[in-house]
This record gives structure tokens, sequence and C-alpha cells, in this order.
């Protein structure tokens, strides 16, 4: 793109050109009209004073014998200001006279002397530059022939050629004035018109390029001053309008991006919710109907183990024992499984879930499950209620308290923090323990996933959980951070009654 020159250059340029020209055009007229005037008066000035030397020497002509010796005496007398280049006397028979020449000026031909006196008028001529032709060397004089009459009779002619130069003399002065005039003249009008343009114009249009960009570059914020000419005025209002348009635009723009978050997140959680719900159902066909078929073989199988134990030697009896521990881990399993599977139908209560997670953390501090972990209870002294059955509540409550101190190494530390906003109660258990890793926090909830060793877990306690939530309508979630520790938080509805 090729460079441009400013709005202050343009400004400047105009402002210099057009006051040039306006200022020039004005002094060439004064000075053409000054002229004029100058030459019309010193034309005038010299025919008079030609009149007047014809009419004396009209007045004393006395014959030929005389007229030498007294045209020399008063045409000798001509003022000196009044520049003559030179003078001519005729007779009647246009014969010359007298003369006298201080240049190389001719007199007029003899054909125009003869007309001047056939006619009886005087003949003039100015001979003057013109403006443009003032620094020439073109002539500058006024050429005069007045006819010589004594009582109505023709008695000769006089010629006299009269210098203007000091006429143009005067107009180079008043010229060179005029140029000097115009200079300091313009330069005070365009000091004065620029920094007025610069103030009502350069100015706010820089501001204005400066505010849009600006407003390119997201700072909405930007306002422009209303001060200035109305048209200033109008346009600053203008801008800042748009830009608070802009503003509440952006504004309306990220509460819709929000509020789609939001319903993406709420799609995102609905479809985990949906997928988990399906693999629970399957699972939990699939775990009734396997803990069915396993249950009664697996009873039998424990019971003749138990007749068999008591028949058989001490060295036999301890690989029995083991066999009935393996068993019984298997019926740990199927019972876990049917909990899972059918639907419990325990009557809801109104109850304090501060009160229950008390009660759950006494129960396992009496089975030493926080043995070597602190435990920071910041839980208030009690919540509004809500409504959910004693044993599922309790539960739920005892996962989470053994998931978490499980988690811990041994210094470790548990702290149960709750509280209510509006209609919901929320309770938090957080740990300093091994935490969860980033991609195995989207499979905690589901069934038979565990972050336990083989054998430590059956990856149903947080699947239970999830279950005992959302069937009241509650929500849990678990922020946690690998090596660092888990949060997991618990929000149920306030029961209103």
């Amino acid at each position: 793109m090729p460079k441009t020159a400013g709005l202050r250059t343009e400004v400047l340029t105009t402002l210099t050109l057009l006051m040039g020209a306006a200022l020039l055009l004005g002094g060439v007229m004064l000075l053409r009209l000054t002229g004029q005037s100058l030459l019309e008066q010193k034309v005038e000035q010299l025919r008079l004073m030609t009149g007047t030397i014809a009419r004396a020497l009209a007045d004393s002509y006395r014959g030929t014998e005389q007229k030498t010796p007294f045209v020399l005496t008063t045409l000798r007398q001509l003022p000196e200001e009044q520049h003559h280049e030179g003078w001519w006397v005729y007779g009647p028979d246009l014969q010359l006279i007298a003369s006298f020449r201080s240049g190389e000026v001719e007199p007029y031909p003899a054909i125009r002397r003869q007309q001047v006196r056939l006619s009886g008028q005087p003949l003039e001529s100015v001979e003057f530059p013109s403006l443009l032709q003032t620094f020439t060397a073109a002539e500058a004089s006024a050429h005069f022939v007045q006819p010589l009459y004594q009582q109505k009779r023709f008695i000769g002619l006089l010629e006299i050629c009269y210098s203007l130069e000091d006429i143009r003399y005067r107009l180079l002065l008043s010229q060179r004035m005029i140029l000097l005039y115009v200079l300091l003249y313009g330069c005070v009008l365009v000091f004065i018109g620029y920094y007025l343009l610069q103030r009502n114009v350069i100015r706010p249009a820089r501001n204005l390029l400066q505010a849009t960009e600006d407003v390119s570059r997201g700072h909405l914020e930007t306002r422009l001053p209303a001060a200035g000419p109305t048209e200033i005025v109008r346009l600053a209002d203008a801008f800042n309008h748009m830009v608070a348009a802009l503003q509440e635009s952006r504004r309306e723009t990220q509460v819709h991006i929000s509020t789609l978050e939001q319903t993406n997140q709420e799609l995102q959680r609905t479809r985990d919710e949906l997928i988990r719900s399906e693999k629970l159902a399957s699972v939990g066909q699939l775990a009734a109907g396997l803990a069915h078929e396993l249950g009664n073989p697996l009873a039998a199988l424990i019971g003749y183990l138990e007749i068999l134990k008591g028949r058989l030697q001490d060295d036999d009896r301890e690989v029995v024992r083991r066999s009935i521990t393996e068993a019984a881990r298997i019926d740990y399993l199927v019972r876990e499984l049917l909990n899972f599977s059918r639907p419990t139908d325990i009557e809801a209560q109104e109850l304090d879930p501060v009160t229950v997670l008390r009660s759950a953390v006494s129960l396992l501090e009496h089975q030493g499950a926080f043995v070597g972990i602190k435990l920071i209870d910041r839980l208030p002294a009690a919540l509004d209620k809500t409504r959910i059955s004693d044993h599922k509540l309790q539960q739920l409550f005892v996962n989470l308290l053994l998931n978490a101190a499980q988690a811990c190494r041994a210094g470790g530390q548990v702290e149960l923090v709750a509280g209510q906003s509006g209609e919901t109660l929320w309770l938090t258990i957080t740990d300093n323990g091994c935490g969860i890793k980033p991609e195995q926090l989207g499979k905690i909830f589901d069934p038979f996933f565990s972050t336990k060793p083989p054998g430590k877990g059956t990856g149903l306690g947080l699947s239970i959980c999830h279950r005992i939530v959302e069937e009241v309508g509650g929500r849990i979630e678990v922020v946690s951070q690998a090596g660092e520790g888990s949060c997991f938080k618990v929000e149920l509805s306030r029961f209103s009654g």
C-alpha cells in the first residue's frame, strides 16, 4: 500500500495554498489598482503641465527671430522632478525650431505631427509595462504633442516626452511591501487556521482513529470526549453509542456462551449419567442372575467344608480353613452383587446429614479404620433436614470415609466440611492421599472399576454411592489431583416439609 500524507500535512498544505493564492490575488489586484491610480494621476498632471507650457509659449510668441531664445529659456525651466526625456518645438510649417533629448527617445513621425496640425487636437501616448513586465527592461514614458495657437492662428507644435520611471519605481516598492505583507499575513493566517483545525478537526480525528484501534483490539470501555464543534460532538456521541452497543452485545454474547457452556456441561453430565445408568442396569441384571445362580451352590459348598473340617486331622484342617475363607470372600461378593442389583424399599426419613456422617465416623473409628490418620472435623453443629433412608445415607458415608482412609498413608489426614446454600445441603470429604489420575476420573463411578490393587476391592462401592445419591435427586462430584489427594462432594436437597 503506497504511503500517503497525513491529515496534518494535507491540511497545512491546503491552507498554505489557499491562503497564498487568496492573498497573492488580493495583493495583485491591490497593486494593479494602485498602479493604475498613480499612473492616471501622473498622466493627468503631465497633461495639465504640457497644456500650461503650450499656452505660455503661445502667449509669449513674438516672431520667428525671438522664438529660439524664448523657447530654450522656457523649456529649460521645466522642473527636474517631472523627468522629461526630451522636447521638441516646431514652427507653423512644422519645421524644428529647438529640441532637447537626454536619452534615446525619438519624436513622433512627421505624419503624426501633420495629423495634429490638421485636426487641432492634442496627441498623447502612454507606455507603461504591465505587472508581469515590472522587472523587465520595458520603457515607461508619456508622450504628448500639443498644438500652439495665437488668436486662433496655428503657430506651431510642442512635443514633450516624460519618463514614468518614478511611478514604476514606486510600484516596485509597493510590490515588495505587498509581497512582504502577503507573506507575513499569510503566515499568521495559516498558523491561526492550522491551530483551529488542529484543535477542532485533526485532534478529534486522531482521537477517533486511536479509539477505533483500541476498540478493534477489544477495549470496549474506550470512550471519546464529547467536546468541540457540533459535528465533532455528534460524531463522538455516535461513536460512544456504537461502542456501548458493542459492549452490551459482547456482554449478551458472553451470557449466551456461558449459558451454552452450562447447557453443554449439563448435557454431558446427563449423557454420562444415562450411560452409567444403562451400565448399572445391565450390570444389575447380570449381578442378580449371577448371584442367584451362585448363591445356593456356594452356601452348600461352605456347609460341606464345615462338616469336612470337623472330621479331618489338624494338618488337613488348615487347608479346609483356607478354602472356607476364600469361599466366604466369594459369598461376600455375591451378597454385594445382590445389594447392588435389587431395589431397596427402605422407607425414607427426615434426617440431618451431619448427624449421620458423625455416626458413620464413630462406627469406623471403633473398627480401627482411622488408625494413624488425622481426622479433621469442620462440620457445623447441624444442617437442615433432608429426606433419605438412614441406612442408605450411612452406607454412602461409610463407603466414602473408607475410600478416603484407604487412600491415605500413615500420617495422612481426612477433613470433613459441610454447609448449605439455598435449597441445597452439601458435605465434602477431603483426603491428602494418593489421588486419582485424570484418565481414571470419568470411570470411578462405573461398576467393578477400582483403583485399588487386585483383591483389595470389588469396584462397587462408589457405584452404590452414586446410585444412592441419584435416587434422592442429589449429586456427587469428585475433584482429585494425582499424588495430592481427592475431595468428594455430596449435594442433597433440603427437605421443605
